[in-house]
């Protein structure tokens, strides 16, 4: 039973011009691996919406602090490659943490709202009326 995982070569399992080619697109790899968002705000509040297919809410890990919204989701996958008879050509684990954080302020930090259908998350998140500062500092 030969496969590719059984052709190695004295420069390990990839021939050294593909290893060149692979290290030549590992930094726009991983451009995929962000968490696609979209803000609308109108004058009552901002709603965002973020792109987690596959992902369970429990994986899921919202923060509001100091006019930040933050959103962390902790991603893993498995994907099982096995033959009609059990025998194991190739597994694959993928972990991995997505983060992004939005700065939205004068927010009702006790009123914001999160639901999540169809792989996309819903986060809303109410305004309150801005601090009233003059701004103007006199000196004595």
């Amino acid at each position: 039973m030969a496969n590719t995982l059984m052709n190695r070569n004295d420069f390990g399992m990839l021939d050294p011009f593909e290893r060149m080619a692979e290290s030549f697109w590992a930094p726009f790899e991983n451009m995929t691996q962000v968490l696609k968002t979209d803000i609308d705000e109108n004058d009552d509040r901002y709603q965002v919406k973020v792109d987690v297919p596959g992902i369970d809410k429990k994986d899921v890990k919202l923060d509001y602090r100091d006019n930040v919204l933050s959103i962390k989701v902790q991603k893993e996958s498995f994907v099982d490659h096995e033959d009609k008879d059990q025998n194991v050509v190739m597994n694959e684990r993928h972990a991995g943490t997505l983060q992004r954080q939005y700065a939205l302020p004068n927010v009702a930090a006790d009123k914001i709202s999160a639901t999540q259908a169809d792989g996309v998350l819903t986060i809303t998140l109410p305004k309150t009326a801005p601090a009233k500062s003059e701004g103007h500092i006199e000196i004595q």
